[in-house]
């Protein structure tokens, strides 16, 4: 199965989220720190009952990852907003707790990031949806 970038249930859009999270953390974790899980997976279980609430603590303890990145932060930016842009307010600021769809959209949303990470950092851009 292949993410689906227009499906916008709330369910998925968390689970979007959480990945891309996870995914930005692992690859500026230093190699002393590659040993220890990313905030997006400790928070995991936590994140599936109270989503809005523990999604502010995730995104909150990315800054420091997101100034290591300097420039190329730009991009998760970018894909951070997309997602954002596709809730209903009243779903995003809902604490309902998830379904099992949020799964699917996480592992999805990795697998898309991962599989291109062949290409060098520096080529990747805000405007370059082949990641």
């Amino acid at each position: 199965m292949a993410l689906d970038e227009t499906r916008n249930t709330r369910d998925y859009l968390f689970g979007r989220l959480l990945a891309i999270a996870d995914v930005l953390e692992e690859r500026t974790l230093s190699e002393a720190e590659k040993k220890r899980p990313t905030n997006a997976t400790r928070y995991m279980q936590q994140f599936s009952q109270r989503p809005f609430s523990t999604w502010k603590q995730i995104h909150d303890l990315l800054t420091p990852y997101l100034m290591r990145l300097g420039d190329q932060a730009s991009y998760y930016k970018w894909l951070f907003t997309q997602v954002n842009c596709q809730f209903v307010p009243e779903d995003f600021t809902s604490n309902k707790p998830l379904t099992g769809e949020y799964l699917l959209s996480f592992y999805c949303q990795r697998q898309k990031m991962w599989e291109k990470k062949e290409k060098p950092e520096s080529e990747i851009s805000p405007n370059d949806d082949s990641n």
